[in-house]
């Protein structure tokens, strides 16, 4: 943040158990906020792996884990008011590729993050994605198989769930390097110039993650 300051992506009253087989984390309800920057406001809890996973340059890197999730007080057919998520980030690029959930609608992010010295206000972007014709059904706590697929050489990738196609892209605005693997709890809402954070009205959720794998087939 500058200045020596640091921002945490951690509710001080989230909760962790064990659900369907897998870590099920609630945060009930949503407290964290920021009122000028969005990627500080949109995080409520995220967890990050220890090490990032390298893609490679000349095979398919498959990303794969199951997720679920419910949500509280919220609106959950608007993707961006409550969801968790399974998040694959690319510091080095600034590239996204994630996977989101409210328990009752599925969706995709795929985003170039505005990062000084890597990316700029015309580079950056942020996609969010709705795959009504998928086929793909959901419901709260039910599990899905959700894939990431990214071919670096070709700047290709795909996202799929439960074997069937959700989205792809076939003009990757750069080669993804290293992925770190995230999961968490998140809102999407855009910070107001005058109010700031529209983020937080009392919402909460629950997400649902077990069996991560990473793999260049």
């Amino acid at each position: 943040m500058g200045d020596g300051k640091n921002w945490v992506w951690e509710e001080p009253k989230a909760k962790v158990a064990s659900r369907n087989s897998g870590l099920a984390l609630t945060v009930d309800p949503f407290t964290r906020k920021h009122d000028k920057i969005h990627i500080f406001d949109d995080p409520k809890q995220l967890y990050a792996s220890t090490r990032t996973f390298p893609v490679s340059h000349d095979q398919v890197t498959v990303f794969e884990a199951e997720m679920g999730a419910e949500t509280y007080r919220s609106n959950a057919e608007d993707l961006q008011d409550a969801f968790a998520g399974l998040i694959l980030m690319d510091f080095s690029t600034g590239m996204i590729f994630d996977f989101i959930t409210t328990g009752k609608k599925i969706g995709v992010i795929y985003e170039r993050l505005l990062i000084p010295g890597v990316t700029d206000e015309k580079t950056a972007f942020t996609y969010l994605v709705e795959a009504p014709f998928s086929g793909v059904r959901t419901k709260p706590e039910m599990m899905h198989h959700y894939v990431v697929r990214i071919d670096a050489q070709r700047k290709r990738a795909e996202w799929i769930v439960d074997g069937k196609e959700f989205f792809k892209t076939e003009s990757l605005p750069v080669a993804p390097k290293d992925i770190l693997v995230g999961w968490g709890l998140f809102t999407l809402k855009p910070v107001d110039p005058e109010k700031g954070s529209m983020s937080v009205h009392g919402q909460g959720a629950t997400g649902i993650w077990k069996n991560f794998r990473y793999s260049i087939p």
